[in-house]
């Protein structure tokens, strides 16, 4: 069992440490396609709040594929993975890639994860900040 642990605090007059919202969701998600299985946010606030949640709720939708014991991991380029439900993956920081897998094109911004839990249609890409408004 794997944990990754995201806390918000930092020490007394020290310097507050930020990350962008789209560099957490991409660590959670790279986290969850290498096989981690516990993450504990600490004092997460909008818009940090509003994206993993969203975030989550696609890697549910993939539940049955990242239970599976024996998952499918399919190379897409010398940066780029997916698996079946699909985290296409694009570890480079500088260039967008375009991928075809299962015969679809796909665009990946760069350092980001596309989640698929079909295999077929994009519900999150880590690099694009999602906030349900209401």
């Amino acid at each position: 069992m794997l944990f990754l642990l995201f806390w918000g605090f930092t020490e007394f007059g020290g310097p507050i440490h930020q990350r962008p919202v789209q560099d957490v969701a991409y660590t959670v998600a790279r986290f969850i396609q290498r096989g981690g299985s516990f993450i504990n946010y600490y004092m997460v606030w909008q818009p940090k709040y509003g994206h993993p949640k969203e975030l989550h709720r696609a890697i549910k939708m993939c539940k049955m594929a990242l239970v599976s014991a024996d998952p499918i991991v399919t190379s897409l380029g010398s940066l780029q993975t997916g698996d079946c439900a699909s985290f296409l993956s694009n570890y480079d920081t500088k260039s967008a890639a375009k991928v075809m897998f299962n015969n679809m094109q796909y665009n990946l911004p760069p350092w980001s994860i596309s989640i698929l839990p079909d295999c077929r249609f994009v519900v999150i890409n880590t690099a694009k900040v999602y906030i349900k408004r209401g």
